[in-house]
C-alpha cells in the first residue's frame, strides 16, 4: 500500500502542533518526532540507558525518568555534549518514526502527517513525499517559547539562535505556511493547502 508521507516543519513557537492537529481532525494519521523521542527514552529504553552514561544522574529525576528541563539547560550552554546527544538520539528516532509510518492505522485517506522539527538539519526530507514549513514572525517566536516553556526571552532566543534560519526552511520546503493571524486563518491554509496536495497525490 503506497501511503503519502508529509512532514511538517518549522521554528519553536511556529505552530507546528496546530497545523498537524488540523491534518488530524481531518481523519489523517499524524505523528510527532517530539513524542517518539520522549518514548525512546523512557526508563528501561537504550536511549536512556546511553543518555544517563552521557549526563550523569543529575539528569535523572526522583521518579527515575529522565530531567528534560535541566538536559535542555545543558545542551542549549554546551555544543559538544548537545552534539553527543543528537548521535545517540537521532538514529533512533529515525527508525521509531519510520516504523511508525509503515504500521500506522488508516482511515479514508492513506497519508500520514509527521511534526519533525529538525527535518533539514538530519536529511530526513528523504523519507517524505511533501515537506511544509510552518512560519511566523520572530518576536511572536520568542513570546510563544517563552510563554510555553516558561523561560526568559533571552533564553527563548537562544533556543530560536540553535535552530536553522525560517528563510532556510522555507527555501527548501514544498510548501510554507504563514501562521500570522488567528487560528481560524491558519486553519484555512491548511485546508486550503491539502486540497492542494490532495489533488497532486490521493487523486487516482
Amino acid at each position: 500500500m503506497k501511503i503519502l508521507r508529509i512532514a511538517v516543519t518549522g521554528s519553536a513557537g511556529s505552530g507546528k502542533s496546530l497545523v498537524c492537529r488540523r491534518f488530524e481532525a481531518m481523519g489523517l494519521v499524524t505523528l510527532d518526532c517530539d513524542v517518539i523521542a520522549r518514548q525512546i527514552v523512557e526508563p528501561g529504553m537504550p536511549g536512556f540507558t546511553k543518555i544517563v552514561e552521557l549526563f550523569g544522574q543529575k539528569v535523572v529525576r526522583k521518579d527515575g525518568t529522565l530531567d528534560r528541563a535541566r538536559l535542555r539547560n545543558i545542551i542549549v550552554s554546551d555544543l559538544t555534549l548537545r552534539q553527543k546527544m543528537e548521535n545517540i538520539l537521532h538514529p533512533q528516532i529515525i527508525k521509531e518514526m519510520v516504523f511508525q509510518m509503515e504500521n500506522a492505522e488508516f482511515k479514508d485517506k492513506k497519508a500520514v502527517v509527521v511534526e519533525v522539527p529538525l527535518l533539514f538539519e538530519l536529511g530526513m526530507e528523504k523519507q517524505f513525499d511533501v515537506t511544509i514549513a510552518v512560519t511566523a514572525q520572530e518576536l511572536d517566536l520568542v513570546e510563544r517559547i517563552s510563554d510555553r516553556d516558561n523561560v526568559a526571552k533571552k533564553d527563548a532566543q537562544k533556543i530560536l539562535d540553535l535552530q536553522m534560519p525560517q528563510k532556510d526552511k522555507m527555501a527548501r520546503a514544498d510548501h510554507v505556511v504563514f501562521n500570522k493571524g488567528t487560528r481560524s486563518e491558519l486553519f484555512e491554509s491548511v485546508d486550503n493547502l491539502f486540497n492542494k496536495i490532495q489533488k497532486e497525490f490521493l487523486t487516482t
